[in-house]
């Protein structure tokens, strides 16, 4: 859940030289840490005093209705062919997310579009209770208000993939393939139970000794405002609502295959290749579970992506523009992704 910033050339960079002690520490709990633990310098550099009063930049996208609440949008590329949407990992946002690098790449291949989740970036905040099946009626919601046609292809990273998975059986019409990217499944619980329970209470502590609209921690001169952002109580309270929303699930989901199957949805299962050397307990397990996804369809291929961590998107954009051009060419032809 570590945010990084992916605007420009040195994206990612920036990100891990910046000393947001506090998020580093929150998440340490989360299993994307874990999987990430070359990036812990990011609490190494002592952060500087933040500015006086921090003004949010304007939205790169546009801001839509979807029903008593706004959410941002942010689309690039011609309108011809299926759209890719982008279903982004726990705290993640369009200007300040893993996918921005592959966002930009795709753009010669089909239209692509990142969104806010409700409380997350430039969207409202959600609403009370939330729920990951609200998360798939918002995301509905807003293609449909935006005018963006589907069926999409659906390329979701880490917590995204449950969303996206929730999405699919809600509106199967609209999803003309999935790509998952080390995407949490639904034999993670355990992990997810024990992040929430060290995550929230962190998130609790910050948002009580916060200025509204302010960071809650002193930032590195220079840090773009975009990623600043991510350390506001507003947007902190937006990932504490995403890790409840977690426990609010059906007890019937909370289980391996509790998210139900495919069929034979066109399925690319990309998961990450770096290991601890020699590959820890964790390392084999965490292998098997992202090969279990490739038992959800009956047409699917799984790609290794030699030389990323968890944040395969900021990791090696390349190999995310390489799945959404396997799945634009098996669309287009009708072929199968497996013998």
């Amino acid at each position: 859940m570590i945010p990084n910033r992916s605007i420009g050339p040195d994206a990612g960079r920036s990100a891990r030289r910046t000393g947001y002690l506090l998020l580093a520490a929150i998440a340490a709990a989360a299993p994307e840490a874990r999987a990430q633990a070359q990036a812990r310098d990011v609490a190494a550099t002592p952060p500087t005093t933040a500015p006086a009063a921090f003004v949010r930049p304007p939205a790169p996208g546009r801001l839509i209705e979807v029903g008593g609440h706004r959410l941002h949008l942010f689309c690039k590329g011609a309108t011809d062919g299926p759209t890719v949407i982008f279903e982004a990992g726990m705290s993640q946002y369009a200007a300040n997310t893993t996918y921005g690098g592959a966002q930009a790449a795709i753009v010669p291949l089909a239209r692509v579009c990142t969104y806010d989740r409700a409380g997350l970036g430039w969207s409202d905040p959600a609403p009370q209770g939330w729920t990951l099946a609200g998360m798939a009626a918002d995301l509905h919601a807003l293609l449909a208000a935006s005018g963006e046609h589907g069926p999409f292809i659906v390329a979701a990273h880490s917590f995204g993939g449950l969303i996206a998975r929730t999405f699919i059986h809600a509106y199967p019409q609209e999803v003309a393939g999935l790509i998952l990217l080390d995407a949490t499944s639904d034999e993670d619980f355990d992990e997810l139970d024990a992040a929430t329970a060290a995550t929230v209470p962190k998130l609790d502590a910050a948002i009580s000794a916060s200025t509204p609209g302010q960071p809650v921690i002193g930032m590195p001169l220079g840090t773009s405002p975009e990623l600043v952002m991510a350390f506001t109580p507003e947007l902190l309270r937006g990932v504490k609502v995403e890790f409840e929303a977690i426990g609010r699930l059906p007890a019937a989901m909370r289980r391996p295959g509790g998210f139900g199957t495919l069929g034979d949805l066109p399925l690319i299962i990309v998961r990450r290749g770096k290991t601890e050397q020699p590959p820890s307990a964790e390392d084999l397990r965490h292998q098997r579970v992202q090969e279990n996804l490739a038992n959800l369809s009956t047409n699917r291929i799984l790609i290794v992506a030699k030389n990323s961590g968890h944040t395969i998107p900021l990791d090696e954009p390349a190999a995310v523009v390489d799945a959404v051009r396997r799945m634009l060419t098996a669309l287009r032809t009708h072929a199968h992704l497996i013998d």
